[in-house]
């Protein structure tokens, strides 16, 4: 009867097509979408990059919003959803730190599954099994955060900023939301050990020292 009624999204048809991705696999991608210590800016985001719901400016074009389907960042190729988030330019960079702090994250990793790890596929869908010695929910976590500082740079730089850096963007963003967590969960809550748990073993990026967080960025 609910397949009458209940329909797949056709947003993630695009992200099936270019990460070769079956249906099953979006239930475990939608568990770290929605996962409940998340901001909802970040839940919001996820939400509409899955969707494929994003308005970009090759969309808003073809509503009539905007003269052309430049990207404002790199000021040289069409803005879909694709560009914003893996093939401009202007991230290289950016893309070349997030590659350099996987390496940490994974440098413990004992699970034959690391050989299907891609980085592109991580930025925009997280890490969607468990794997011995990898903190799969700080790394969902901090895809989420890397996927909010690029969109939130190619707003500020629409909204006319000139200049953002996106690296150090990025580990504010982070510091700020984890700072938070720990606060709620540890001194609000009494909840240390899911802190740790969620945040802290096994993650080679976060230390956690006479109750003081130490990043490792």
């Amino acid at each position: 009867m609910l397949e009458n009624i209940v329909e797949e999204p056709v947003g993630i048809e695009l992200w099936k097509s270019v990460f070769n991705v079956s249906s099953e696999a979006f239930s475990k991608i939608w568990e770290h979408v929605n996962m409940y210590w998340k901001p909802s800016n970040l839940v919001e985001l996820d939400f509409k990059v899955l969707h494929n719901c994003i308005f970009t400016n090759v969309k808003l074009q073809k509503i009539g919003l905007v003269d052309d389907n430049i990207c404002k960042v790199c000021c040289s190729e069409k803005e879909d959803i694709l560009h914003i988030f893996m093939n401009c330019d202007k991230l290289e960079d950016f893309h070349n730190y997030l590659s350099s702090l996987l390496v940490r994250i994974f440098e413990n990793c004992d699970s034959d599954t690391i050989s299907l790890v891609r980085s592109e596929e991580l930025l925009i869908l997280g890490l969607r099994w468990h794997m011995k010695g990898v903190n799969d929910t700080f790394l969902n976590f901090f895809m989420s955060v890397a996927r909010y500082c690029i969109f939130r740079r190619r707003n500020l730089l629409n909204s006319g900023y000139s200049n953002v850096n996106l690296i150090k963007l990025l580990q504010y963003t982070l510091k700020h939301y984890v700072t938070y967590m720990y606060v709620y969960l540890c001194r609000c809550h009494n909840m240390s050990h899911i802190f740790q748990k969620k945040f802290v073993i096994d993650n080679p990026l976060l230390e956690e020292t006479d109750n003081v967080l130490v990043f490792k960025l």
